[in-house]
């Protein structure tokens, strides 16, 4: 049953609220439908996030090839996720309520991402691993560089292309592994 947004029950603060509210007639201005639960707010927001950071994806990687579309790809999705947190957080977050848009803007992101992982030798299940492990690679290194809570980190940018250098030189590990038997998601 769908009911009109009420953000008073969700934030405590009335800034909070204020902001949240301001957001919601935002997407309604620009969408130009009436936003009608939190569940197609969320929605909306991961469909728009995944257009805005597959854009990226392809403009990053636009003339590059297996390992060298990788690391842009890689590079991509931590700039997206540090100039646009809320929208990267709402992108990688599981739809409440799935539907045709979310699951097209999710496969196409996840299609761009598999061809270039195919290209490093990656197919199937053992692709869709990878991009699962640079997905959180990229969230985790994110939230700690964002909360500074790297102990003397010389340089963040440094230690991200480290971890990167580490991902790319344990493809052929995952790759050994072979596709799982099971399609099933955990």
């Amino acid at each position: 049953m769908d009911q009109d947004i009420n953000v008073g029950h969700i934030f405590s603060t009335p800034w909070e609220r204020k902001l949240a509210n301001d957001i919601v007639a935002d997407l309604e201005r620009y969408s130009g439908e009436k936003r009608s639960s939190v569940e197609e707010m969320r929605r909306f927001l991961a469909v728009k996030g995944y257009r805005d950071l597959l854009n990226r994806l392809e403009a990053a990687c636009e003339n590059k090839r297996s390992l060298e579309a990788l690391r842009a790809a890689a590079h991509a999705m931590r700039w997206y996720a540090l100039e646009r947190p809320a929208m990267f957080a709402a992108t990688f977050r599981t739809p409440t309520t799935d539907t045709a848009e979310w699951r097209g803007a999710l496969d196409r992101l996840r299609m761009f991402m598999t061809k270039i992982l195919s290209e490093c030798g990656l197919c199937e299940t053992v692709a869709d691993d990878a991009l699962r492990i640079l997905r959180s690679l990229v969230r985790g290194f994110v939230m700690h560089e964002v909360m500074d809570s790297f102990y003397d980190a010389p340089s963040y940018d440094d230690c991200y292309e480290g971890a990167i250098d580490v991902f790319i030189a344990g493809l052929p590990t995952l790759a050994a592994r072979g596709p799982r038997q099971d399609r099933g998601r955990h």
